[in-house]
């Protein structure tokens, strides 16, 4: 076995160390990398939901008959553009417009009833009042006149009848004659005050309970002709707004039915937009929500009109209907719709050169130090993109990130930044 000597091993360790020292004058001579660098932006606003939606009209009004009878006209058909307030069916109303003239007539003469219990008596009828006092009080002073008469008689024939200088039956003549006067005063008497009361009813008029009653009654005639020409309009059916004739379900000389829908009207307005939206994407989803429509390479703007009361249990789904305008297109058309904007918390948009996947799927971005002129990995998940920009969680907005030559870099590297 060989003996190294001392001298052998101090050339040895010489040449090691001088290698060492080669390698690492050459690794510090290496020149910096270029690299261009990216701002990481806030993130771009996303629709709270994406999907397709349906032309509806804005209302769909079915029409019926209120009331029975024969139908006399039909004015209108499928297809046809009405205008508000066209008739569009009307029944034979002979009868209908019959009884509302009985109803207004009756409803006239209640009238004229209650009119004249609140105007009370006329002159001629205060004047005749008057007149009867005046002559029931005439009446009673010739009464009284003669019963004073009478009176003076019968004391005078009471005297001569105690003398003897009268006879009995003259006496007797003289009594019935007094007793007479005092029924004809107490007669006039009683005439006298039934012309006075006869004049204070003429003058007070009709009392308060007769006044009521008789507006009660005037009052309940005219809503039974109100009722009756109510009715009687019934006997038409018009279109409640501008629309077309979708449906039509009578013909002339049938019977209508009450409440059996005889049209079905589609508004004429622009139509509405309904889209079912799942209940997991309904949260910032309500009336006012902005909503970008795309059809037929044309784009509308429009908001949230309401949310359907009726949403699907089935589907969880709920039915948004939305409002817009510029949108020519036929009922029962699909178009795509966005509705509503959100940003997705704690991520940031970075250019896709900036994002690095390695052997393992894992994506990185490069993050750049100024003061060193080095980068770092840092792990990133992509939550999405637009195909210049990717959106990352675990980068802040405004971090600077190495964009352009990211897949040379080496951890720790020198860096030299040049412009893109």
């Amino acid at each position: 076995m060989s003996r190294t000597t001392p001298l052998a091993l101090a050339a040895a360790g010489a040449l090691v160390l001088g290698g060492c020292a080669a390698r690492a004058a050459s690794v510090s001579e290496q020149p910096p990398t270029p690299v261009t660098l990216a701002t990481a932006a806030a993130p771009p606003a996303q629709s709270a939901y994406d999907g397709p939606g349906t032309v509806v009209p804005r209302h769909v009004y079915k029409i019926a008959f209120e009331v029975p009878g024969r139908i006399a006209t039909v004015n209108a058909d499928v297809g046809d553009r009405v205008a508000a307030g066209t008739v569009l069916a009307a029944l034979d109303g002979g009868d209908y417009a019959a009884q509302a003239r009985g109803a207004d007539a009756q409803a006239a003469q209640a009238a004229a009833t209650a009119a004249k219990a609140r105007n009370g008596a006329r002159t001629q009828e205060r004047q005749a009042a008057a007149d009867a006092v005046a002559a029931a009080l005439a009446q009673r002073d010739r009464a009284l006149a003669a019963q004073r008469l009478a009176l003076a008689n019968k004391a005078r024939y009471d005297a001569l009848f105690a003398g003897g200088d009268v006879a009995a039956q003259q006496h007797d003549q003289t009594l019935a004659a007094a007793r007479d006067a005092d029924a004809a005063v107490n007669a006039a008497n009683a005439q006298y005050e039934q012309a006075r009361a006869q004049q204070s009813l003429v003058r007070s008029g009709t009392r308060d309970e007769d006044l009521r009653a008789a507006a009660a009654v005037a009052e309940a005639a005219r809503a039974s002709a109100d009722l009756a020409g109510v009715t009687l309009a019934k006997t038409r059916i018009v279109a409640p707004a501008d629309a077309y004739v979708e449906s039509r379900a009578i013909e002339p000389g049938s019977t209508a039915q009450p409440g059996a829908t005889a049209f079905v009207l589609d508004d004429a307005r622009e139509p509405d937009i309904v889209v079912a939206v799942p209940e997991a994407r309904m949260a910032g989803i309500a009336a006012g929500t902005p909503a970008t429509i795309r059809a037929n390479g044309a784009i509308a703007r429009g908001r949230v009109e309401r949310v359907e009361p009726d949403a699907d249990p089935a589907s969880r789904t709920a039915q948004v209907r939305i409002r817009t305008s510029g949108l020519r297109l036929r009922d029962g058309a699909i178009v795509d719709v966005a509705l509503g904007s959100e940003r997705t918390g704690g991520t940031a948009a970075v250019p896709l050169g900036a994002v690095v996947t390695d052997a393992g799927g894992g994506s990185h971005v490069l993050l750049y130090d100024a003061r060193t002129k080095t980068a770092a990995l840092r792990a990133v998940r992509v939550v999405g993109g637009d195909g210049e920009r990717a959106i990352v969680r675990g980068v802040a907005p405004g971090t600077r990130v190495v964009r352009g030559g990211a897949a040379l870099v080496k951890p720790g590297a020198q860096l030299a930044v040049v412009p893109e």
